[in-house]
């Protein structure tokens, strides 16, 4: 087993993160499908990182809603089952803990979310 840099963190906040994500992928996949949670070490500008990978095989998003997806009050959700506040929210926290989150998405192939953390000790600058 690869050993895991170490990160400082709101844990509640980050599982309000995770917990979203996962939540998205369940609903992108209402006639059932997979998700898988991989982490691992990471470097961005030389610089030591946690990366936590969510991965779906749904529906994906299209295109022109990916450059829209951490905006407030964006979903593609229907009326009802959606503030639109998740990916925002989600994104401001790992933004606030110096990380940064990316997201590749095909559509009816499924959409990846990688929440990248700097490690202890590297914290002076965000990602």
């Amino acid at each position: 087993m690869e050993n895991l840099p170490s990160v400082t963190a709101d844990s509640d906040r980050l599982e309000q993160v995770f917990v979203n994500l996962l939540n998205n992928a369940a609903d992108a996949m209402p006639e059932g499908g997979k998700v898988s949670v991989e982490s691992a070490a990471c470097q961005v500008e030389g610089r030591p990182c946690l990366v936590v990978s969510i991965a779906d095989t749904g529906s994906g998003i299209s295109e022109e809603h990916l450059k829209r997806i951490f905006d407030p009050f964006f979903s593609t959700k229907p009326k009802g089952q959606g503030t639109g506040l998740g990916l925002s929210v989600s994104y401001n926290i790992i933004r606030g803990h110096g990380g940064q989150i990316e997201v590749e998405s095909r559509v009816d192939r499924g959409t990846v979310f990688r929440v990248r953390l700097p490690a202890d000790g590297t914290r002076d600058k965000e990602l």
